[in-house]
């Protein structure tokens, strides 16, 4: 066989690295038709052909394959140059396609054409607008309709007025053409499917196999007539526990429902209608608004820019794109329905709403674009593209359904959940034990000398079914019920105290804070912005709000003019003509805008100053063009604005302010005579004295500044600030916003429940200290922190500075929203539990780190109401301490049944199994420990959940993450009554017959053919069947029914007072306000209604009970009622509040704060030494580069010698 060459029967010779390259590059050609690059190199040694010949023992010796070789590698040549210029060009007619001159070029191309209507009787169908905003957008679509203009001709409406919004025709022909603005919810699920859910439960089912078979044996031993009871008894009561769930899950769906609808009736939109602005329901939005966009914004459809000011938008949530998307009307001219405007101003013209949104197509695919849910979808989509690692996969996923897990219970519900399961535990070891017992003594009794019968095969029914009723009572699924109905009805009432709350968890959480990080402005304060002082080249006013009108008689011509452009021209605040019923409102009209900018826009109207609004919506000063305007930000702390008058074409940027921030950019100053002169270092301390001067009055303080630049002033383009240097003094503000009548009380309320306030704000720290004082935050020893001080410290910095001290540290001045996060992140690694208020969108990351974060719903955007938790209604600092209250109580009312249920567990589960080991049966049978587990679960959840707060829930100190849910007074309470019921119950198991005076027949009564008690049972009134097998085993059985029957009735008495104990832990008066809580009255009445039915009507077949006489009803009633009055001894027994078992380990761990921060420090010494070795190593590394450097250079030196 020959290896190589061509001769008969040898191999093929094989082809060089030319061919196969070539043939590699011909077969992957791609999708839009270009090649993919492939191995081989022309010209490269390792890829060159071979030019020799082939090995002598070839039949062929020919130059063939060089030949072929050759021809391949000028084939590759062609092709790969073929390539590159064809990519090349692709490339280049993409760019120049996609070029802003191109999109307005064909722009302008299109925007001529006529619009022709189409059948819908707009100029354009409802799937062409779909596909206009489709991801991945193109530029050109836009372009290629004849930009927003020609569109809004074809949607027929007027870019500066917008539709008509008071013809219901015209808003029901859009909705009709291009859909609504609602997207397909999920259906309600049937009542029986809640019930079905219930029938799932294991132990129901093992107890249905129970019923089954008590039926069977029941019938076969006692015959059909009365043989079906025991079965159908458990069989009722397994129904009743099934129906009971399910309208619990029925109730609090339909609660989430409406917690939901509450929700959505909180967004609103604010679009511009009949040439007025106007503030509608996202569900009211139709296709042809014109949509107002501001910071803090979130989009409820898809749509067009019409104008934009520095305007970015946050499109994560739709596109995995972590990047702020700049918006323009060429470039980036979509909005995406469900992303958030971060800062900027901008007009939309809505394209798409409801399920023809991206959005809605997300919905309409099954797919939950929640938060969380929407990340993992888009991780999902990134690990197909190969987009990440799968390691990075794996970590991202794996965090997100913790997340996601997290989100889904309540730590309460989560520490519960922990204790159902260990108490589920033991319930599980006593069933199993009694089990055994019953059995083996059986066993033991039996005569097996008989054989088996039926009747033994319905023992064995019957011991299993208790056993596995023990493991239903034990198993306490009342416990996240309780807190759900708690969480529930906590809500309910905490929406009629303007707390709208969005994660029921934060209800609980906020009862437990230790620190409220509030925000000043609108929530200590009311929002409502006077100016009430004014500094303004060179003249002082104190009572500008009284006097303003003769302000301008003071000030020179040129000067005026410029305070009304600094007012005016650099405003962000607009005009509303109309009420939301769409009245027109009288003069002088309000303004729109931050409760600051209407502050600055109110003086400017009583200084004299006239307005006009552009077709954005925002006040502009007539003559003058706002060309850029760059927003204020919560971190430069001022908004600029580039103006160009109409008049002679100059141009000057003005720029407003935190007063020392202005001030500090200004060289230059106005003064009294209109004159500009240099601002000497007397002057600007002058200044900075006046500053202060307003601040510890309380007033806010803001300073204006301007500069003139030349007619042919570049302007910056993208991410490029104005210049913001060598500016000149105009004047400085002082505005007065008083604190919130009630708020001072408040926060004296939250520091005797041991809740430290803190407040942050933008003013400055001399403002900041005189308003945390004037509402009684600040105390004589407290500190007041800079924002830019806290910034830059270390993590371990501040803990050592502000951990020691930390209930001192009550203010932060000057602060962005990432110093707020910083304290937050510093106040919760020191294991306090945080509420922060927030209301912008920068608030948000603070929010989300905060235990519970708190939005306002009032100054709130969007993006704030988004990440919080609960939601402020009225921005009042005292509904705050209204949300604690409430959580205090849902914490407190959770105790209250867990010690309820635990005394009821612990007595159910001893007494059956002290029975089973003594005597060989158990006195509670399966059926009335269901009913038992009733009364527990579900109606001690509903009575103790739902009691109201009381003042002394805020004496008490807050119960913090670590405080354990049993705490030691509930110990002292459940092993009180537990012991109590156990005794009197085993008492009466031992000893009930003489007691109750229930004797046995008589010696000479237990022959059947005794004379004397044939002749006794002839008689009517005789109970007995004189023909039974057995009439002393009859009268055996009732005695015992009778005994066992006032068991159980004692036992659920003893319940129902132990229920109206456990509504206070602590105080000895527990029918304290008892006739208040009528639903706790009445659950109470109903468990009593609910027992006699059980015993005294036909019920009691199935029960397993006998009728009792009146005096043995009184007598359980009696004996149950002592719970009471045990009670309030037991409360007398002092107990200590600590944990000593926590405190022991503390102190073996060192686990103060004091030695949590000597460890930060050490750790903070050992990554400084580790850092300066790490710059001792770099250098040796670069002085080791440099020698590389010139000993390369000199052997440069040397090959050119």
């Amino acid at each position: 066989m020959e290896v190589e060459g061509g001769g008969e029967g040898g191999i093929a010779p094989r082809r060089s690295p030319a061919q196969s390259s070539w043939r590699k590059a011909v077969l992957t050609i791609n999708g839009v038709r270009r090649f993919r690059y492939h191995g081989y190199q022309p010209g490269s040694e390792s890829g060159r052909p071979s030019l020799s010949r082939t090995s002598t023992n070839s039949s062929m010796q020919t130059a063939a394959p060089s030949i072929a070789d050759d021809v391949a590698a000028k084939r590759w040549r062609v092709a790969g140059t073929a390539v590159k210029l064809s990519n090349h060009f692709k490339a280049h007619q993409g760019a120049e396609k996609g070029s802003p001159s191109a999109l307005l070029q064909q722009t302008k191309a299109k925007e001529s054409e006529p619009v022709v209507e189409g059948p819908n009787g707009f100029g354009i169908t409802s799937q062409e607008l779909v596909e206009l905003t489709a991801i991945p957008q193109d530029p050109g679509n836009l372009a290629a309709l004849g930009g927003v203009e020609r569109l809004a001709k074809m949607l027929k409406v007027d870019i500066t007025t917008g539709i008509d919004g008071k013809s219901p025709a015209e808003i029901e022909a859009r909705k009709a053409a291009f859909g609504e603005n609602t997207y397909p919810e999920q259906p309600p699920k049937a009542f029986w499917e809640y019930c079905w859910e219930a029938c799932q439960d294991l132990t129901l089912m093992i107890l249905v196999l129970c019923a089954i078979a008590a039926l069977g044996c029941g019938i076969a031993i006692e015959g059909a007539e009365e043989g079906w009871y025991d079965g159908a008894g458990i069989f009722f009561a397994i129904v009743l526990v099934v129906l009971v769930t399910a309208i619990n899950d029925y109730q609090q769906d339909l609660q989430f429902r409406d917690l939901d609808a509450k929700n959505k009736e909180m967004s609103k939109v604010s679009v511009i209608r009949n040439g007025n602005e106007a503030e509608i329901q996202p569900a009211e939005a139709v296709v042809g608004d014109i949509v107002k966009l501001k910071t803090g914004c979130e989009l409820h459809a898809d749509g067009v820019v019409i104008s934009v000011d520095s305007l970015t938008v946050d499109e994560s949530a739709m596109t995995g794109e972590s990047d702020l998307i700049r918006k323009d009307a060429l470039s980036q001219p979509y909005y995406l329905s469900g992303t958030k405007v971060e800062e900027g101003y901008g007009l939309m013209l809505v394209t798409a709403v409801g399920v023809n949104t991206e959005w809605g197509k997300l919905m309409a695919m099954g797919k939950d674009p929640d938060e969380v849910e929407r990340k993992m979808q888009i991780l999902e989509e990134q690990f197909e593209n190969k987009q990440v690692s799968e390691e990075d996969y794996k970590q991202s996923l794996e965090a997100l359904e913790t997340e996601l897990e997290e989100s889904n219970e309540t730590p309460l519900q989560v520490r519960l959940n922990g204790l159902a399961t260990n108490i589920g535990k033991l319930g599980c070891v006593v069933a199993f034990v009694v089990l055994v017992v019953l059995v083996v003594r059986f066993c033991f009794d039996k005569d097996w000398d008989e054989g088996s019968t039926s009747e033994d095969a319905n023992h064995m029914v019957e011991y299993f079914a208790i056993a596995v009723t023990i493991i239903v009572v034990a198993v306490p699924e009342g416990l996240p019920l309780a807190v759900t109905l708690s969480l529930a009805y906590s809500m309910q009432k905490m929406m009629q105290d303007n707390s709208l709350v969005r994660h029921l968890k934060a209800c609980e959480t906020m009862g437990g804070a230790t620190n409220i990080c509030s925000d000043k402005t609108g929530t200590l304060t009311t929002n409502s912005m006077t100016v009430v002082k004014s500094s303004l080249m060179g003249i002082n006013r104190t009572e500008e709000n009284k006097d303003a009108k003769s302000t301008p008689g003071l000030l020179p011509p040129n000067g005026l003019s410029l305070l009304y452009e600094a007012i005016f021209a650099n405003a962000e605040g607009g005009v509303s003509k109309e009420d939301k019923h769409g009245n027109p409102l009288p003069e002088p009209l309000p303004f729109t805008g931050s409760p600051t900018e209407k502050a600055l826009l109110s003086y400017g109207r009583e200084v004299g100053g006239s307005y006009e609004v552009d077709k954005s919506g925002v006040v502009c000063l007539k003559g003058v063009v706002a060309k850029i305007r760059s927003p204020f930000s919560s971190k430069k702390k001022r908004m600029g604005c580039l103006i160009v008058d109409q008049s002679d074409g100059s141009k000057r940027i003005h720029w407003k302010g935190a007063s020392e921030i202005i001030l500090s950019l200004c060289t230059q100053k106005m003064g009294e005579t209109g004159k500009v002169e240099d601002l000497s270092d007397d002057e600007r301390k002058a200044l900075e004295a006046k500053i202060t001067g307003m601040a510890t009055q309380s007033l806010r303080t803001l300073c204006f500044g301007y500069c003139d630049v030349p007619a042919d002033f570049k302007e910056p383009e993208g991410d490029e600030e104005l210049p913001a240097v060598g500016l000149t003094f105009i004047g400085l503000v002082g505005i007065k916003d008083p604190p919130r009548p009630g708020v001072p009380e408040a926060v004296i309320r939250c520091q005797k429940a041991g809740v430290q306030v803190r407040m942050v704000t933008g003013d400055n720290v001399v403002t900041a200290r005189a308003i945390a004082k004037e509402v009684n935050i600040l105390t004589d020893d407290g500190l007041a922190v800079e924002g830019k001080e806290f910034r830059l410290m270390s993590y371990s910095e501040r803990l050592l500075k502000f951990g020691p001290r930390l209930e001192k540290l009550q203010v932060m001045a000057r602060s962005s929203p990432s110093d707020k996060y910083d304290l937050v992140h510093m106040l919760r690694g020191l294991g306090e539990v945080v509420g922060v208020t927030g209301d912008g969108t920068n608030d948000a990351k603070a929010l989300k780190e905060a235990d519970v974060g708190l939005a306002m719903g009032i100054a709130g955007t969007e993006v704030a109401k988004r990440a919080s938790d609960i939601i402020i209604l009225d921005d009042n600092f005292a509904s705050i301490v209204t949300v604690v209250r409430w959580g205090r109580s849902v914490y407190c009312n959770i105790q209250k049944f867990v010690q309820f249920q635990l005394t009821v567990n612990l007595v159910a589960l001893a007494l059956n199994f002290i029975s089973a080991v003594a005597i060989g049966t158990a006195p509670l049978t399966a059926v009335q420990l269901l009913w038992v587990n009733l009364i527990m679960d579900t109606m001690g959840a509903l009575a103790l959940g739902t009691e109201p707060p009381s003042e002394e829930l805020m004496k008490q100190k807050p119960y913090g993450r670590t405080t354990p849910l049993i705490t030691n007074v509930m110990w002292r309470n459940i092993l009180g009554q537990t012991v109590f019921q156990l005794i009197l119950l085993l008492v009466y198991t031992f000893s009930g017959y003489s007691i109750f005076n229930i004797t046995e027949i008589t010696g000479e009564c237990k022959d059947s053919n005794d004379e004397v008690f044939k002749q006794y049972e002839q008689k009517d009134d005789c109970p007995y069947d004189w023909h039974s097998f057995d009439v002393h085993e009859q009268k055996e059985e009732e005695n015992t029914l009778i005994m066992n029957t006032i068991i159980f009735n004692t036992f659920v008495f003893c319940q129902v007072f132990n229920e109206i104990n456990a509504r206070h832990m602590t105080k000895v008066n527990v029918l304290e306000g008892l006739h208040k809580n009528l639903t706790f009255c009445g659950i109470i009445l109903i468990t009593c209604f609910c027992q006699v039915l059980l015993v005294e009507t036909p019920l009691s077949t199935f029960a397993s009970t006998h009728s009792l006489t009146a005096m043995q009803w009184v007598w359980c009633v009696l004996v149950g009622s002592v719970s009471i009055p045990l009670a309030m001894l037991v409360k007398q027994i002092p107990v200590t509040e600590g944990d000593p078992f926590k405190e022991f380990e503390e102190k073996l761990k060192g686990g103060n704060k004091q030695s949590q921060l000597l460890k930060v420090q050490e750790f903070e010494n050992r990554a400084a030494v580790a850092e300066s070795k790490v710059e001792e190593l770099s250098k040796v590394v670069e002085a080791q580069g440099l020698e590389l450097q010139a000993i390369k250079m000199r052997i440069e030196e040397t090959g050119k010698a």
